[in-house]
C-alpha cells in the first residue's frame, strides 16, 4: 500500500532536502509522477536537480548554511559568508558563499542565491562542524576562510585593496589563530597566496 503525502512528509521533514531515492526508501511504491504532482500543487519545493523541500520549510539562521551544505555535495560554508559569521565582515552577504571539490556553480532558489567554488580535493579542510538542532554543519574556521577567500581573489594585491574590503582589523588582529594560519597556509603551497597574506599582515599593522 502506498503512503499518504503527509506519512511520508513525517518520516522526511528532517532531512530537510531530500531526493526521489529517498522517497523509495520509505516507500517501494512511491510513484515519481505524485512528486510532480505535489510539486504542482505547491506542497514540495524543487530548488536543483532531484533536491526538494518540502514547501513550508522556513529556514532561520544557521540552517542556510546546512541548507548551503546539503545542496551541493561535498561542500562547506566559507568565504564572504564564513567572515561574515565570524563578525570580519560587518555587511549582511546576500550570496550563500561556499568551497566544493566539485565543479564551481551558482544557482538561485526561493531561498536565496548559492555560489559554490572549486578547490582540488587537498585544499578541501580546514572546516569545523557546527552543531545546531542536532544537525551538524560545515563551515570553514576563520583562518580558513581568510584563505579560501585570498586563494579565490587574485586581484587583492596591495593594501588599498584590503582597505576596499573594509575587514574588521581587530577581529583579525584579536582572533586568528596565527599557528594555525600558517599551518594552512603551508598545505596550500602557493607562493601567490602567501605574498597575498603578506600583504595582509601589513595592512593590520598599519
Amino acid at each position: 500500500m502506498k503512503m499518504k503525502y503527509y506519512d511520508i512528509k513525517k518520516q522526511l521533514d528532517s532531512l530537510i532536502v531530500f531526493s526521489l531515492q529517498d522517497l523509495y526508501l520509505i516507500d517501494p511504491n512511491f510513484r515519481q509522477a505524485t512528486l510532480y504532482d505535489w510539486e504542482k500543487i505547491g506542497k514540495v519545493t524543487k530548488l536543483r536537480n532531484n533536491h526538494y523541500v518540502f514547501s513550508d520549510f522556513a529556514p532561520k539562521n544557521y540552517q542556510y548554511y546546512l541548507l548551503s551544505n546539503l545542496l551541493y555535495e561535498p561542500s562547506y560554508v566559507s568565504m564572504e559568508l564564513a567572515l561574515n559569521h565570524y563578525g570580519v565582515i560587518p555587511e549582511s552577504v546576500s550570496t550563500i558563499t561556499a568551497i566544493s571539490t566539485n565543479k564551481t556553480k551558482k544557482m538561485t532558489n526561493k531561498y536565496g542565491a548559492f555560489s559554490y567554488q572549486t578547490v582540488a580535493p587537498k585544499l578541501f579542510f580546514g572546516y569545523e562542524l557546527l552543531e545546531v538542532s542536532g544537525r551538524k554543519i560545515k563551515i570553514a574556521s576563520l583562518e580558513k576562510a581568510i584563505l579560501d577567500y585570498l586563494y579565490l581573489n587574485s586581484k587583492i594585491i596591495s593594501t588599498d585593496d584590503f582597505e576596499s574590503l573594509r575587514w574588521n582589523k581587530q577581529i583579525l588582529r584579536e582572533e586568528v589563530n596565527k599557528e594555525k594560519l600558517k599551518k594552512y597556509l603551508d598545505i596550500f603551497s602557493n607562493a601567490r597566496l602567501s605574498n597575498r597574506v603578506a600583504i595582509m599582515k601589513e595592512y593590520l599593522e598599519s
